[in-house]
């Protein structure tokens, strides 16, 4: 069964965004356009309860609980979250390798774009603490932060999944993943990590993108200027 997935999404719950959306209406539009594979990936956030989920599954999709935490000022996105009570916020790579024992999945989110909370050489140090390495779907012709992430996970043969990292519903559909699956969590995982996947993927217009892209440009056009 081939999946239509996008698991690192935000929404209005998301503490760190003022966004228009909230989760239900994310997977509303996500279902009119044929998603069947959602994770909702709020800052230090769990958007998921049983509510959500049934909610989810009534319009064709599964729902994944996940979140977008910090560990060690870096974004890193964990799934298989729902009922841990941990500080989302204040998180080292200890405990991502003790959720990882415990079966959480774990995925490096924009590694090399120019922004403070991107892993950078830290995926490099800790990249066996990893299951896979995220493809973001914000990127031009000539300006693609994702080159570097590709170099890094066929290094560490490690799975590269396409996400939209969506800030706005007019992000979705830019960059998604297939994955040839049965829609539950483990069967998911084990897929991702056998490689079982095909990223569908376009460059994202900074108009969509909004300040998101406009900030990440910005910062690239200095660092060919003064870096």
């Amino acid at each position: 069964m081939r999946l239509k997935c996008d698991i690192h999404l935000h929404s209005k719950e998301d503490p760190r965004h003022q966004l228009q959306y909230d989760a239900k209406q994310l997977i509303d539009t996500a279902a009119r356009r044929g998603y069947q594979v959602l994770s909702i990936t709020n800052h230090n956030t769990v958007t998921y309860s049983q509510d959500l989920s049934d909610y989810a599954a009534e319009r064709g999709i599964f729902l994944i609980p996940g979140v977008e935490a910090t560990v060690m000022g870096k974004h890193v996105l964990l799934y298989g979250v729902d009922g841990l009570d941990e500080k989302w916020d204040r998180l080292t790579f200890f405990d991502i390798k003790r959720l990882r024992a415990k079966g959480v999945f774990v995925v490096a989110p924009h590694p090399y774009y120019p922004n403070y909370n991107c892993l950078g050489n830290l995926l490099d140090r800790f990249s066996h603490l990893f299951d896979a390495v995220e493809y973001s779907h914000l990127y031009t012709h000539k300006v693609n932060f994702n080159r570097r992430a590709q170099d890094l996970a066929s290094a560490r043969d490690l799975p590269i999944l396409g996400l939209s990292d969506a800030h706005s519903l007019k992000q979705l559909d830019y960059t998604y993943t297939l994955i040839d699956s049965e829609p539950d969590m483990e069967s998911i995982f084990q897929a991702i990590r056998e490689g079982r996947t095909t990223i569908v993927t376009q460059p994202a217009k900074l108009s969509t993108s909004g300040v998101v892209g406009i900030q990440l440009l910005t910062t690239f056009l200095m660092l060919q200027l003064f870096g």
